[in-house]
C-alpha cells in the first residue's frame, strides 16, 4: 500500500516553499526522496517532509566551511 508524504523545499529564490506530494511505500524512501531533492540545487535551503501533518523529516543545507550566504 502507498502511502502520500507532503514535501516542502524551502528555495532562496522565492518567498513561499515548494509543494510536492510523494506517493511511496515507506518512510525511508519518502525520506531519501527529500534528501535528493534538497540536493537538486544549491538554492534549495531546506526539506520538510510530512505525513498526515505532521513533520516526520527535515534538513537544511549547511555551507561549506568558509563560506557565508550573503
Amino acid at each position: 500500500m502507498l502511502r502520500t508524504f507532503s514535501c516542502f523545499i524551502t528555495d532562496d529564490r522565492y518567498s513561499v516553499p515548494t509543494l510536492t506530494f510523494m506517493l511511496v511505500a515507506d518512510e525511508k524512501l519518502a525520506r531519501e526522496m527529500a534528501l535528493r531533492r534538497l540536493l537538486e540545487s544549491p538554492h534549495h535551503r531546506n526539506v520538510e517532509l510530512l505525513e498526515n501533518g505532521q513533520c516526520i523529516f527535515e534538513r537544511k543545507r549547511t555551507a561549506p566551511d568558509g563560506v557565508t550566504g550573503a
